[in-house]
């Protein structure tokens, strides 16, 4: 079953919002728009979740509305800032984190293979860690 966190979009005075993942440590991020902060939201969550999940670190469990609200007061207290009733709560889908291996076959030119490895050997790393990495880091 797919895991949903909860992001809290909170207008700011000075402009824009802050948006804080009350469940995912240090998960805070910002945007002047909706827009930006529905991308900027997803991508923090995304980086924080498979670092945790790399370091095989458990992931936290989603909070309900109510508790998450609580939350980002919580964290905006210790802050001394308050939380305005017009703050949008926004369901996240977590991303898919399943790490375990798959053997699998792949056919690449020789001189892209050969070009792989030197890369790979150069960042320490293997040469699937290096495609593996090199997929997760290309931007569509």
């Amino acid at each position: 079953m797919k895991k949903y966190y909860i992001g809290a979009f909170v207008p700011e005075e000075s402009g824009g919002f802050s948006v804080y993942f009350p469940d995912i440590p240090n998960c805070v991020t910002a945007g002047e728009t909706v827009d930006e902060c529905l991308e900027y939201g997803e991508d923090a969550l995304r980086i924080i979740l498979q670092d945790m999940a790399e370091r095989k670190l458990s992931l936290p469990v989603p909070s309900s509305l109510e508790e998450a609200k609580e939350k980002v007061c919580a964290y905006r207290a210790l802050d001394g800032l308050n939380t305005p009733e017009n703050t949008v709560y926004q369901f996240f889908p977590a991303p898919s984190l399943d790490y375990t291996p798959i053997k699998i076959t792949v056919s690449l030119a020789k001189s892209v293979l050969e070009e792989v490895d030197k890369k790979a050997g150069l960042a320490g790393m293997t040469r699937s860690g290096f495609i593996a990495k090199a997929a997760q880091a290309y931007e569509v």
